[in-house]
């Protein structure tokens, strides 16, 4: 699979080369261990063309994206498994999987986490942001000036990530939440997000489809191979 541009995150790459009603599941609980949401992602300039995604999130510790062209011939994954991050390609007779690092690595897990903003910017057990691939950057969640209604709570507004360099931050990506599903409990679920990479001025829309909770998931979704480069 040909990817042509680094610049841009591996999922909206991945969008350009890979060429329904929405639901809340029941199964929700207090504090969910796993979210899985389903959605469709659309590149600006790109027409009607769009693929599915399904985001797998466990524990805070484990997240998993697989990508697939509507066809399904062809797809990718992107998966970290609490230490690194890897990009699986998928073609119809072969893979190829590799690490990433850097930029790359840092703009994916950013992705992936803004489509989850309340529980995993939550202050108590939310996602650990001291890690490595976020060593260099600074992650930030923006709220809505006014609480919702009566619940006393704020809605995300934006999620930013930020560059950190000779003690100077740089905006670099833009996640931001244009529509949400009517549920409180046990988040506020984003409906419809927009990503913008600031520095290429790509923008892409994903359109949150079904969100299912603890349905259980095995770890091995987020195993990642001894064989990646």
């Amino acid at each position: 699979m040909n990817i042509p541009s680094r610049s841009w995150n591996t999922l909206l790459c991945l969008a350009i080369c890979l060429l329904g009603g929405t639901s809340l599941s029941a199964q929700i609980q207090a504090e969910p261990i796993s979210i899985v949401i389903h959605s469709t992602i659309q590149l600006d300039g790109d027409g009607d063309k769009s693929f599915e995604m399904v985001v797998s999130s466990k524990e805070q510790k484990y997240i998993r994206a697989s990508i697939r062209n509507p066809k399904k011939t062809a797809g990718a994954d992107i998966i970290y498994n609490g230490k690194a991050i890897a990009v699986v390609e998928r073609g119809t007779l072969q893979s190829k999987s590799r690490v990433v690092s850097g930029d790359e690595a840092a703009a994916d897990l950013f992705d992936l986490i803004a489509l989850n903003p309340e529980y995993h910017f939550r202050k108590i057990d939310g996602f650990n942001f001291n890690i490595p691939t976020f060593k260099a950057y600074h992650v930030e969640l923006q709220y809505e000036a006014e609480p919702i209604g009566e619940t006393g709570r704020w809605r995300p507004l934006k999620a930013l990530l930020y560059k950190e360099q000779d003690a100077v931050s740089t905006l670099v990506r833009i996640a931001e939440y244009t529509k949400f599903f009517d549920q409180i409990d046990p988040y506020f679920q984003p409906k419809e997000l927009t990503f913008t990479d600031v520095m290429t001025g790509d923008i892409g829309h994903i359109s949150v489809d079904k969100i299912e909770y603890n349905i259980g998931l095995p770890s091995f979704l987020f195993d990642i191979s001894d064989e990646t480069d």
